[in-house]
């Protein structure tokens, strides 16, 4: 059996994380998001107002603000396990939910850490992750299906949202 190798595997990693974090880079190849530039979660939270990122679908679900602090949250302590920590010892999941509104300032705030994280997260996967490391290289990959994931459900409840606000 070959083995992959640690530099493509690297890529096809990065592309996909950019792919759904940001948007493909050429529309006319995806393999997650659609072909629109700017779709991925990023792009699609541009779009977003601070009060439609603060509106619950239905009662007791989380917002798309939720999402995107859930997001930032997991990106986060995978960024710091990509430069050694343990940050998933003591964490609390729960307190990843705990941004259900935003203002317009804590909207943009949470957009421009979300993306500063995004990048930093690539930096790190590109400069050399200790993929021998089971848990590492899982997680890794975990990021693709989480982001994938996330993004899926933004988009469901942005169309909720707006069909709600067609029919009132």
């Amino acid at each position: 059996m070959e083995t992959i190798k640690t530099a493509s595997f690297i890529e096809a990693i990065t592309a996909l994380l950019e792919e759904i974090h940001v948007g493909p880079p050429d529309p006319r190849a995806t393999w997650i998001t659609s072909n629109r530039p700017g779709s991925g979660a990023l792009g699609t939270l541009d779009t977003l107002s601070a009060e439609t990122a603060s509106t619950p679908p239905a009662p007791g679900l989380n917002t798309i603000a939720a999402h995107a602090g859930h997001l930032l949250f997991a990106l986060s302590l995978a960024l710091r396990a990509m430069h050694g920590e343990n940050p998933y010892a003591a964490v609390k999941w729960s307190e990843s939910w705990g941004t259900q509104t935003v203002d317009a300032a804590a909207w943009k705030a949470l957009r421009a850490e979300l993306r500063r994280v995004h990048e930093g997260l690539l930096a790190a996967i590109r400069t050399g992750p200790p993929l021998d490391n089971p848990d590492v290289f899982k997680g890794v990959i975990a990021l693709v299906g989480h982001g994938a994931y996330h993004l899926g459900t933004v988009q469901t409840i942005h169309r909720m949202l707006a069909r709600r606000d067609e029919g009132a």
